[in-house]
């Protein structure tokens, strides 16, 4: 029941922001409330909605989707089956890497425009049974190759969002200082947040070629981070 609950919330969400694309920021599914044989049939129950929408959506994996019965690798192939996934993994080769490390580019409405307006960028923070609970170093060297390669390719910097479903570590430093201000960080503050690197061996650090790589990245925007159930600010 809570389940249908939340698909219907999710529906009537979409459909009031009048929605064109859904970014699903990790945590889908949780391994342990799952067996072998139906961990990726939820993903089914999750999109649901969405598809009934007929819109776009674009996927990061978090700890609980790589864990137990569910595997990262096998909800991407399981949405591989929906035409309106647009969810890849552009580092096929390097499985240690996570799964859900890719860009998109999303282009104007109007036709005959071959530049971006923005550039959607998704990282595998990883976690769960892959204990490195961090943006792998190898995604990172991509990220800024990729990154230089676009500016090269349209002679511009676009702008870009980024999505990755545990925090950086500089999220949990402005948690501690100066805190969050409920003035200028309107909504919900539950819950400490949980940084890349933490279930790993509980220390920070592990993260900062990654921060390093997103704080020199022009035209970035903003992050966007799951995770932490209780935060929402």
């Amino acid at each position: 029941m809570k389940d249908a609950r939340s698909a219907e919330v999710v529906k009537k969400v979409l459909e009031r922001e009048s929605s064109q694309l859904v970014v699903l920021n990790g945590d889908l599914i949780s391994g342990y409330g799952t067996t072998s044989s139906n961990a990726t049939l939820y993903l089914d129950q999750i999109v649901a909605p969405i598809v009934e929408l007929g819109l776009p959506w674009a996927t990061t994996y978090g700890n609980h989707d790589n864990q137990a019965y569910s595997k990262s690798k096998d909800l991407f192939k399981r949405e591989q089956g929906y035409e309106n996934s647009l969810t890849k993994n552009m580092l096929p080769d390097n499985p240690t890497a996570g799964v859900s490390n890719y860009f998109l580019e999303v282009y104007p409405a109007s036709e005959g425009q071959d530049v971006p307006e923005v550039i959607l960028w998704f990282f595998d923070s990883r976690g769960g049974d892959e204990r490195r609970d961090w943006v792998d170093d190898a995604v990172v060297n991509w990220f800024k190759e990729a990154s230089a390669n676009l500016t090269q390719k349209y002679n511009k910097t676009i702008p870009s969002l980024a999505f990755f479903h545990i925090p950086i570590t500089a999220a949990y430093d402005f948690w501690v200082y100066p805190g969050v201000n409920p003035s200028r960080e309107p909504g919900v503050n539950g819950e400490k947040v949980w940084w890349q690197g933490r279930g790993y061996d509980d220390k920070t650090g592990h993260d900062v070629a990654f921060m390093n790589a997103l704080s020199n990245t022009d035209g970035l925007l903003a992050t966007f981070s799951g995770h932490d159930h209780d935060n929402d600010w």
